[in-house]
């Protein structure tokens, strides 16, 4: 039987970044966090990014009213990658929180699924399950501040966007090759 890692905590990071790296259509997708003693780099799906970064503004601005934010903004360069891009897992469930008396946000990556889970939390939108395997695997809670995450949020928007063009006919990515669209048959 393997161990269990136990979760893996970084409080008050000091950056939080998302990117991809390599050409379109060939890219690799990272969430990444970082603070003083270390760095975090986990491997997610280009549509894992595209939700987290639209789910992710949908809830900050949810709990604004709340919790109303500072004015302070980053730009989304602050949330740029920073090497090396070397992952310490794949991403299968990605969630989001809030900690109310620090007023940090929470995102928690899994490595893998458990059957208590996908019934839980079936009609969660941010949990892109990609396998479906057996297993703890590795459990990463990130607590970032409310800019850190819009700026991430951005950062990733503007990644997936960077990506190839969509067909206009069939909507599927277009190589810059050639396209066989399917609609043309």
């Amino acid at each position: 039987m393997t161990a269990i890692p136990d979760p893996i905590e970084l409080e008050d990071v000091d950056a939080l970044g998302t990117g991809a790296v390599g050409e379109p259509g060939q890219r690799a997708f990272y969430l990444q966090a970082r603070s003083a003693e270390a760095q975090l780099t986990v491997l997610v799906e280009k549509e894992q990014i595209a939700l987290l970064a639209t789910e992710a503004i949908a809830f900050l601005d949810r709990i604004a009213d709340d919790y109303p934010e500072d004015a302070i903004r980053l730009p989304a360069a602050a949330a740029e990658l920073r090497e090396p891009t070397v992952p310490l897992f794949r991403a299968r469930l990605i969630g989001l929180g809030f900690d109310p008396e620090r007023e940090l946000v929470l995102i928690e990556l899994r490595e893998h699924t458990t059957s208590e889970d996908d019934d839980e939390d079936e009609d969660d939108p941010l949990e892109l399950i990609i396998d479906d395997d057996d297993g703890e695997g590795y459990v990463a809670r990130i607590y970032a501040t409310r800019p850190q995450v819009r700026a991430m949020a951005a950062r990733g928007a503007q990644e997936v966007a960077a990506g190839r063009p969509p067909c206009p006919l069939c909507d599927m990515p277009m190589d810059p090759a050639g396209h066989r669209c399917p609609r043309w048959n």
